[in-house]
C-alpha cells in the first residue's frame, strides 16, 4: 500500500504527517533565516480588496517540489524573468533564486504578506543563490500588466477560478500584443490545473507531473 493510500485509509495519520511537514518547514526557515511557514487565511489579514474573498489562503510550498518544477523547464534561465503570482511570504522566490534568472518578481496583493516577503529577501541565508535581482510588487494580480519579455510564470493555486480566469485573459492579451516565449508552472489539484490554463487552447501542456503542470503559449 502506497503512502497516499495509507493516509486515505487512516485519517488518524493526517495530523501526524501535517506535524512532520510543519517541523520540516520550520527547520528550513531556521536554517535560512526567514519566515515562510504557516497557513494564512486572507480573511485574517487587515486589508481591503474587491478580490480578497476570491484569494486562497497562503501556504508554503515544499522546496523540492519547486526545484523539480524549475529544473523540468529545460531552458536557459538567464534569458527569462521569473514571476510568482500570489507570492505570499516569498518562499518560491527564494528557491527560484538558486537558478540564474534574469530577474525574479513576486506579485502579492496582501500588504502584510508582501512586506514579510521583502523582509525574507533581506534576511535570506542561501548558499546556492544565483539571482539577487528580486523584487516584490504589492498589486492585485488582475491589475498587473506583464512587461514584454520572455517569462516563466509560477502559480501555486493562488486564486479562485473567477480571478484566475481574468488573470489568464490578461496574460493572453499581453502575448497577443507582444509575442514572446512564455512558460507557466501551475501547481495544485488536477481539477484546478485543468480549469485554469488547461482549458485555454492557446496554452499547450508540455508536462503533467504529480504536483504541477508545465504549459507553453502557442502563438499560432
Amino acid at each position: 500500500m502506497g503512502l497516499r493510500s495509507l493516509v486515505a485509509s487512516n485519517s488518524g495519520l493526517k495530523p501526524l504527517l501535517k506535524a512532520i511537514g510543519n517541523a520540516r518547514c520550520q527547520a528550513w526557515d531556521l536554517i535560512h533565516g526567514v519566515d515562510t511557514c504557516g497557513d494564512v487565511p486572507l480573511a485574517s489579514l487587515d486589508f481591503q480588496s474587491q478580490n480578497k474573498t476570491a484569494g486562497l489562503e497562503y501556504q508554503s510550498h515544499h522546496p523540492k517540489i519547486i526545484r523539480a518544477g524549475l529544473a523540468a523547464l529545460e531552458i536557459r534561465p538567464e534569458n527569462f524573468t521569473f514571476m510568482d503570482f500570489g507570492c505570499g511570504k516569498g518562499r518560491v522566490l527564494l528557491v527560484a533564486s538558486e537558478f540564474p534568472f534574469r530577474r525574479i518578481v513576486g506579485i502579492e496583493f496582501a500588504p502584510l504578506l508582501a512586506d514579510t516577503a521583502r523582509s525574507n529577501l533581506k534576511s535570506y541565508r542561501g548558499g546556492r543563490q544565483r539571482c539577487t535581482a528580486i523584487e516584490v510588487i504589492t498589486v492585485d494580480a488582475t491589475e498587473y500588466a506583464l512587461t514584454p519579455e520572455p517569462q516563466v510564470l509560477y502559480f501555486y493555486s493562488p486564486f479562485a477560478p473567477s480571478v484566475l480566469d481574468q488573470v489568464v485573459q490578461n496574460i493572453e492579451g499581453s502575448l497577443q500584443r507582444s509575442p514572446r516565449e512564455l512558460l507557466i508552472l501551475f501547481s495544485g489539484s488536477l481539477k484546478m490545473r485543468d480549469s485554469a490554463f488547461g482549458s485555454h487552447p492557446k496554452f499547450e501542456r508540455l508536462q503533467r507531473g504529480h504536483y504541477m503542470d508545465i504549459y507553453r503559449y502557442r502563438s499560432s
